[in-house]
Order: C-alpha cells, then sequence, then structure tokens
C-alpha cells in the first residue's frame, strides 16, 4: 500500500504530510487543524486552493484548504438567546454587521494521534476551548473537537467529534468550508438540492425556501461559467443516509465525490465572483443564522448537545 507519514514544515509552519499511492495530504494544526492539500498522485492534481505563502493565508484563511467552521456562517449581529441565555459573539463580517464562521478555523489545535498501517493512515487532531480564553469569553462552554483523518487507498474520510464538558447544553453548528480547484470553462458541478433558501441583502436567509433556477442541471452536472453563487441550498438526503456533492475536472479527468452524513442537512455553495477558478461546496448542519431563524428545529438544523454527551459527524471525499 506504500502509506507513509512525516512532520514537515509547510510555509513555514509545522506541518503533518500523509500519503499513500492514490493520494497526499497536508494538515497543518496551527491553521485550524487545517487539511490545506490533497493532491491526487496519478495525474499529479492538486484538489484544494492552496495559499503560496504565510500572509496570503492570513489575508483570508477561510478561503483556503478546508476549514472548520465552529458554528458555520452568519450569525445576524454576531448574537442569538438559547436556553435561556444570551450569546453575543464577535462582528467580524463589518459590512454586514454579522458574525462569520466561528471560533477554531484560525486557531491552534493539538495533534494527538498519528498511526500508519498498511490499510490505513490515521491523523487525529484536537481543540480544546478551556485553552482560549478569547473563544471562552464568547462563548462561556467548556467543548472539545476531535477531528479524524483517515486516508485509505482514494478515499479521505473525516470524523468529527464534538464533546460538550460544560454543564449546560450546548448550542451546536458545524460545517466546513472547502474549498476545491475549479477551473470554470472545464469543470462541471453536481449537487443534488430541490430547494435553496431566499437570502436577503446581508446575505441571511429570510426563513422562505424558494425554487433552484436552474435544479435540473445542478441535479445533473452543469458548468458554472457566468455563475456567481453565494447560495444556501437545502441537502437532499438519500435513501441511506448520505448526500454527496460530485465536482468533475475535464482537463484532468479527475472526480471527486463528496459525501456527508445526514447530520449535514445545508450546502452553501460560493464561489467568488464565478471566475476564480475556485468553488466551495460547504457542508453544513445548521443553515445560515440558524439560532435567529422562526422555522422548525428539523428544517434549520439547529440544535444542542447535552452535558457530556457528544456529536459525530462524518464525512468522505472520494476522488478518482
Amino acid at each position: 500500500m506504500n502509506n507513509y507519514v512525516e512532520e514537515i514544515s509547510f510555509l513555514e509552519e509545522p506541518a503533518i504530510k500523509a500519503g499513500n499511492e492514490y493520494l497526499e495530504i497536508i494538515i497543518i494544526p496551527g491553521w485550524g487543524s487545517n487539511l490545506i492539500s490533497i493532491v491526487e498522485k496519478q495525474t499529479n492534481t492538486e484538489l484544494l486552493r492552496v495559499p503560496a505563502s504565510k500572509e496570503e493565508f492570513w489575508d483570508k484563511p477561510v478561503l483556503f484548504g478546508t476549514p472548520i467552521l465552529f458554528p458555520p456562517n452568519r450569525i445576524d449581529q454576531g448574537t442569538f438567546n438559547f436556553d435561556n441565555r444570551t450569546y453575543q459573539f464577535d462582528i467580524n463580517e463589518l459590512d454586514k454587521q454579522n458574525h462569520i464562521h466561528g471560533f477554531v478555523h484560525t486557531r491552534n489545535w493539538d495533534v494527538s494521534v498519528v498511526d500508519i498501517n498498511e490499510q490505513i493512515v490515521t491523523i487525529i487532531t484536537e481543540f480544546d476551548s478551556s485553552k482560549h480564553i478569547e473563544v471562552m469569553n464568547q462563548f462561556q462552554h467548556h467543548f472539545m473537537i476531535r477531528m479524524s483523518y483517515l486516508l485509505n487507498d482514494n478515499t479521505l474520510s473525516k470524523k468529527a467529534e464534538i464533546i460538550n464538558k460544560s454543564n449546560e447544553v450546548l448550542p451546536f453548528g458545524f460545517g466546513y468550508h472547502t474549498s476545491f480547484l475549479f477551473p470554470e470553462e472545464k469543470s462541471l458541478f453536481k449537487l443534488p438540492a430541490d430547494k435553496r433558501w431566499k437570502l436577503n441583502e446581508r446575505l441571511l436567509p429570510t426563513g422562505e425556501l424558494e425554487e433552484i433556477p436552474y435544479r435540473q442541471d445542478l441535479n445533473e452536472g452543469m458548468s458554472l461559467v457566468g455563475l456567481e453563487l453565494d447560495d444556501v441550498f437545502l441537502s437532499n438526503i438519500d435513501n441511506q443516509g448520505l448526500h454527496t456533492a460530485q465536482i468533475r475536472n475535464g482537463s484532468t479527468g479527475v472526480e471527486i465525490n463528496y459525501t456527508v452524513d445526514s447530520n449535514f442537512k445545508h450546502w452553501v455553495v460560493y464561489n467568488k465572483d464565478g471566475k476564480s477558478g475556485f468553488l466551495c461546496p460547504e457542508p453544513y448542519t445548521w443553515v445560515t443564522n440558524a439560532p435567529n431563524l422562526d422555522v422548525p428545529v428539523e428544517l434549520s438544523g439547529f440544535k444542542g448537545i447535552e452535558p457530556g454527551d457528544t456529536n459525530v459527524l462524518r464525512t468522505w471525499i472520494v476522488v478518482s
């Protein structure tokens, strides 16, 4: 199987490189446990948007690799009420007066396990909120996130375990801002979805669902040339409780199937101006601004984790 794993320096930052005969990955614990690179080795194709320098990364860290979002996307004015408590997060999207993308994707994580055998390479990283006073000041809960990355043949599996170590119910939303390279003129994108959320001028859902004008094309696989996206789609879960987005690159022949479990009820799809060569299919457990929406929680995905409980989320990136 030719599995390997080693500690390296990536843009002057400690990192872990692992691979086999199919894929090679790089994870940077100090950059939010960011899976910053996936290379398909047969064609030597980089799949993710990788920064050229650390300055470029820190200028817009959410647009490189696979940032972990806890909680994901926008919260109106950074505030909401839950379980008899008012939360106030930092306003870090000044032009729209929102909090966006949570606390963990720019902070240092610890590496707890690096294991290699003939079949699977395993890397486990952990984030402990009690080690980050600036997080605890906004979100007064002790929680841990444990990320397990498993590389097996042409499949990268990710397991996220969110652990409530506090004595109160933990408001919960989670997602990934996965930034794939996507040459628009040569690529197709497929996402099974029947509805999308109607958004206001601040890109917050109004609470209404609407038809997708290009639904059939999106469901079957479509070009995104000339289509600018920052849209929020409602997932279509299959009979196995899974949902798969697909990217096909016509120039390299590489196909990426990005499958998520039934916890991920929504996808945000973002491509900046539609001509920048990348695409972010972002699976979320809750819809943008879920705590402030007047819709059933079964639809919004907003829920809590009881004290001492763990929520487990699984995703798979299969490259062929």
